[in-house]
């Protein structure tokens, strides 16, 4: 059942709910929002209110207010250590508090004290989220208060009263956008192509999530916006700008040899061994032809996958590692060391530039020497290091990734390790733009968010924040270069209009200077590391955001009748170090976990399940269906069912797990070399045998080449090899019939080609009713109707 949200009483019998209203404000990708609540004690007794509260994993609460019987209660952001020390002499003095609780991954309770008979009470609760971007889309969820359930039985009357539902939301965007609801009739007020109102028409209520998307009408590859302030009577500003570069389609020089080390001491048991396990197993499925590769495993001592050095990336390989890698298991002891010297050693013996991936969650007792080792001995390779929990040294993982050229990454439970391994082999196998210089023109800038902006990658979303002196004016530039060919980004800016969005980006750099200290925190130690703390803490309590260092405490403010004014109290709320903890982790959506936490999320809008049952049921959805796939991939490009021998039979399984990435309206670029790869090896079989090249499979063939041209997936070596196919085209006998297949399809919108393909591979919504029963048989002897299911998910 769908968690109830909202005031109950103690023994979960929901209090009359009289009026709900949601405001806020969206600027560019990011939102705060309001939502109000008014209830009435209708029972006629005294109850002790309990309010319950979400706080989805990729949003921050940055308000919590009541207010009953003449009492104010207001959230304050204060010092961690301080609120436990005041809720420890609290206990001691037996002082009473208020409870808060953590009852589920997202789901928390505190404890408003007593309701009196027919006591109105108000409770606000705000946050500030990130919108989700999939396929040029922004989509915000708000989620769900279930409509009250318990009344009085003398007061019929008052349960037909309509629940008075509002909402009202500005926004204010990049550019013009297609603003929808599947959720909602709204109503949408334009001001102008930025600056719009979004209201919900009469007669609804918010029983089920509220969904509200936002289409850019014209892509953009560089916008920005920005606000002026005064601060200590000098004028600033901050600047957001917003990037999604699509680079020039230039042949790409990367490297081509890779060594994947897996740490298999006993404390990696369980998900973090299977999840590190999964990701080794995609990353050998993004290797191009021509690539080499070795792995490593190691607890006590090493272990190696080919003790003769790296191996050529083939079909051969790619299945004796993958049962290598599938057989790992875990033992007592360690030799981070040993394994890093293996590996640096068989690459300067071979003369390779190589990159090598590092899955571990040790605390390593030698990180002085292996530092001192890996700067004196890198060379030319690169470490990515990724540590694989929160326990992990991660001043040594920030380290390990300086001195070695390459990049940290920390995975915790729930976390998708897989995203990060496909959209760090994107960038590998793809252009990315060196950039030399960002050009601010007359502006003077104080400082980024990132600090250091070194790439950018292609296809890929990134944000720039920027604090100003002085006022907005003029455009920026963003030059660098594209494989020695220069190139330049160029952004006009659009000065915000209305006063909270401002505040809003304000919140929002604040919260990315946050998360970059905490990040600099991770590899600083003794005052460095006291003085960001400092910083941290600062930046928390100024703009109330909750973070690592810093909790909720109450202020209550009781009015006296008698002076007229209000009387002011701290109240301590008794909850764990844990429960602190999970409030403060709201992170954004460019954060490793993001597509994960969205994914249930989404589950949790569209089905009405607890965030528990939708983790299980997220399983038979379309990104994990494909997850799958990619993890099943063939070193050629092809997908193929263990017994599969026939080339006929392996293109057919090919063109579906192909057209399953691609029919989807997710965006779909982590899987851009699968595609390419599957791609290649479809229009490499119809090349090799024409008797291929039948009207049905051509058809699917361009069914997928336009919906992977649409979504910016096609790169220079499919378009060569596509043209190739055409020309053999052109002169067979039977060309005219191919030529009228092709033109249907270009025809065709993308829903056509939806109905197009399910029509010609009799895909319906039985694959879809039947999904458990492929997830009880083996994966690997059902790679089609892992793929067949995944069509029938997207139609």
């Amino acid at each position: 059942m769908m968690k109830k949200y909202g005031l109950s009483t103690r023994d979960n019998k929901q209090v009359k709910l009289n009026r709900l209203e949601v405001t806020g404000n969206i600027c560019g990708e990011y939102i705060e929002y309001t939502i109000s609540q008014d209830y009435k004690n209708t029972t006629g007794e005294n109850i002790e209110g309990v309010y319950s509260f979400p706080a989805p994993a990729t949003s921050l609460i940055t308000g919590l207010e009541v207010n009953l019987g003449g009492r104010n209660l207001k959230a304050m952001v204060e010092d961690r250590e301080a609120v436990l020390k005041t809720l420890e002499e609290s206990k001691e003095e037996g002082i009473n508090t208020l409870s808060l609780e953590q009852k589920d991954d997202e789901y928390f309770t505190i404890t408003i004290g007593n309701i009196l008979p027919n006591e109105k009470v108000n409770v606000k609760i705000s946050y500030m989220d990130q919108l989700t971007y999939e396929d040029d889309t922004l989509s915000l969820y708000v989620p769900s208060i279930v409509e009250p359930v318990y009344y009085r039985e003398d007061e019929e009357a008052e349960e037909g009263e309509d629940l008075d539902f509002y909402l009202s939301l500005l926004v204010e965007s990049y550019s013009k956008m297609i603003v929808k609801s599947p959720s909602h009739k709204i109503k949408v007020e334009r001001e102008d192509d930025t600056l719009s109102k979004v209201s919900v028409q009469k007669g609804q209520t918010l029983d089920h999530d509220f969904i509200l998307t936002l289409r850019e009408e014209k892509p953009q590859i560089a916008a920005g916006m920005g606000y002026s302030f005064f601060e200590e009577e000098m004028e600033k500003s901050i600047l957001m700008l917003k990037l999604a570069p699509v680079l020039p389609d230039i042949p790409v020089e990367y490297t081509t040899n890779y060594h994947f080390i897996l740490d298999t001491s006993v404390s990696m048991d369980g998900f973090k061994l299977e999840e590190a396990k999964n990701a080794m197993l995609i990353a050998l499925r993004s290797l191009e032809e021509g690539d080499t590769f070795n792995l490593m495993a190691y607890n006590e001592e090493v272990y190696k996958f080919s003790e003769w050095g790296k191996v050529k990336y083939t079909k051969e390989n790619l299945a004796a590692a993958t049962e290598w890698i599938e057989g790992l298991t875990t033992r007592e002891g360690e030799c981070t060391f040993e394994a890093l010297k293996d590996a640096i050693r068989e690459a300067e013996e071979e003369e390779v530039e190589t990159t090598i991936f590092l899955f571990t969650d040790d605390v390593v007792a030698e990180e002085d020497e292996i530092l001192e080792y890996v700067r004196t001995n890198v060379g030319d390779h690169r470490i990515f290091p990724i540590g694989m929990d929160t326990e992990v040294n991660s001043y040594f993982i920030n380290r390990l990734a300086e001195v070695g050229n390459g990049r940290p990454e920390f995975i915790e439970e729930g976390e998708r390790i897989d995203d990060i391994i496909l959209r760090q082999f994107n960038r590998i196998h793809n252009p990315q733009l060196d950039v030399t210089e960002i050009d601010f023109g007359d502006m003077v800038v104080e400082r980024t968010y990132p600090g250091t902006i070194t790439y950018l990658y292609d296809r890929e979303p990134f944000t720039i924040f920027a604090l100003v002196e002085g006022s907005i004016e003029g455009r920026i530039e963003i030059k660098g270069i594209v494989d020695e060919v220069d190139y330049t980004m160029h952004i006009d800016l659009d000065k915000l209009e209305i006063e909270e969005n401002s505040k809003l980006i304000q919140k929002v750099w604040a919260r990315k200077r946050m998360e970059s200290l905490v990040e600099k925190e991770r590899s600083a130690r003794g005052v460095e590391q006291e003085q960001i703390r400092e910083e941290i803490l600062a930046l928390s309590k100024t703009h109330s955001i909750l973070s690592s260092e810093t909790s909720f405490i109450m202020m209550e403010t009781v009015l006296d009748p008698v002076m007229g004014m209000g009387l002011n109290r701290i109240v301590p709320m008794d909850m764990s170090e844990t429960t602190m903890k999970n409030l403060s982790r709201g992170y954004f959506l460019d954060e490793a976990a993001f597509s994960f936490d969205v994914n249930i999320r989404e589950k949790m809008a569209i089905s009405g399940l607890t965030h528990k049952e939708a983790k299980m049921a997220i399983q038979y959805d379309r990104d994990n269906l494909l997850r799958i796939l990619a993890k099943n991939q063939q070193a050629d490009g092809s997908f193929l069912e263990i017994g599969e021998e026939s080339e006929a039979e392996i293109l057919e399984t090919t063109l579906r797990s192909l057209l399953a990435f691609l029919v989807g309206t997710e965006t779909t670029t982590f899987y851009l070399n699968n595609v390419s790869k599957a791609l290649r090896y479809v229009i490499a079989t119809l090349k090799k045998d024409e008797r291929f090249i039948t009207e049905r499979n051509y058809m699917l063939l361009r069914i997928a080449y336009d919906l992977a041209e649409k979504k910016n997936l096609i790169k220079g070596k499919v378009r060569n090899v596509n043209e190739e196919l055409l020309s053999i085209i052109s002169d067979l006998k039977y060309r005219e019939s191919l030529d009228e297949v092709s033109d249907l399809v270009y025809r065709a919108s993308p829903i056509q080609k939806k109905f197009i393909m399910a029509g010609t591979l009799n895909i319906t919504k039985s694959y879809v009713e039947n999904a458990h029963e492929i997830f009880e048989m083996d994966i690997r002897k059902n790679i089609e109707n892992i793929a067949n299911l995944a069509m029938a998910k997207a139609l």
